[in-house]
């Protein structure tokens, strides 16, 4: 595992009511993960998202994610963004390797014709968007989608359940890893030995280099996935419990589970699949959460975050089998 300093230039995100309490945000300027870089030996590309509400729809949102580009840019890929719509059209034009849509919170609408307010969360994908997705994948194509936070968190919704992916909206929490000040939002320290990362999904048996491998992967508060046993890069501990508050906030629903997931892969058709619930475990960010410093997480230097987004890519790109 190898440590780094960190130096961060501090600014001000936002400050948001949250499953933990009041956060603001900083940006690591610095960290630059040290790996055996592939670039000059593949032409891979890959396309961001930013026309639906995702992080780099933001205006700091690629500030957030500095690292990860970087790493993408440094082992050779092409790197490009699209505002267009994610249909068969902008696909055949751009044709990425893979497509990443990182967070999709719903869109908000409210209602208010009756005189009594409502709000209404709908999905900012089209139809024709999730057939046109999951044809890109059938045929070749893959996609990194990471999904987003109750109350908007299933906005891509439609796209997981064209993929055979059940989704649980909200926060997942165990008990052996409490959230910040004992909150029900879990942090898990994932490792090998507590049987958190799946050193047996291909991600990692394929692996290119045995210095990428994992050891511990931090993931900080997410939503709950599962699909295949076999998918799971990443496992939430048995008896998981997923919850999201009602809409008035006066109780919590809660569902407990074996089978929970916090990021998963697999192949579809001749593509190649992986969903992530925690939007930031590869962002480059220190959360603020009551003024206690969170390291999110990818420069944390308790964790191999990076190595994991690294073999994810080459994995998605094909680049190792």
């Amino acid at each position: 595992m190898r440590k780094y300093f960190v130096a961060l230039l501090t600014i001000l995100i936002c400050a948001l009511s949250h499953a933990q309490g009041t956060v603001e945000a900083e940006f690591d300027t610095i960290y630059n993960y040290a790996f055996e870089a592939l670039k000059g030996t593949h032409s891979k590309k890959i396309l961001i998202d930013e026309s639906h509400n995702t992080i780099y729809s933001l205006p700091y949102g690629k500030d957030t994610a500095r690292e990860m580009l970087r790493i993408m840019e440094e082992d050779g890929f092409t790197v490009e963004f699209t505002g267009q719509k994610l249909d068969s059209t902008n696909l055949n034009k751009n044709k990425p390797d893979i497509l990443v849509i990182h967070g999709m919170p719903n869109d908000k609408i409210e209602l208010t014709g009756t005189g009594k307010k409502e709000v209404m969360y709908k999905s900012p994908l089209h139809n024709e968007e999730v057939t046109d997705i999951t044809k890109y994948v059938y045929n070749g194509g893959s996609l990194f989608l990471f999904l987003s936070h109750f109350p908007g968190g299933s906005g891509a919704l439609p796209l997981l359940e064209a993929f055979s992916i059940k989704f649980r909206d909200g926060y997942a929490y165990h008990p052996n890893f409490p959230g910040h000040k004992c909150g029900l939002c879990s942090h898990f320290i994932m490792t090998k030995k507590n049987d958190l990362i799946n050193t047996n999904h291909p991600v990692l048996t394929s692996r290119l280099s045995e210095k990428t491998l994992p050891e511990t992967v931090k993931f900080l508060c997410g939503a709950a996935i599962f699909r295949n046993p076999e998918d799971n890069i990443l496992s939430f501990p048995k008896n998981t419990i997923n919850f999201s508050p009602t809409s008035d906030r006066s109780m919590d629903i809660e569902e407990g589970s074996d089978a929970y997931a916090g990021m998963i892969g697999f192949n579809f058709g001749a593509g190649r699949v992986i969903v992530c619930t925690d939007q930031g475990i590869f962002r480059s960010l220190n959360l603020l959460i009551d003024g206690e410093k969170i390291p999110v997480t990818i420069h944390d230097p308790e964790c191999d975050n990076a190595g994991l987004f690294l073999n994810s890519i080459r994995w998605l790109s094909k680049l190792q089998e």
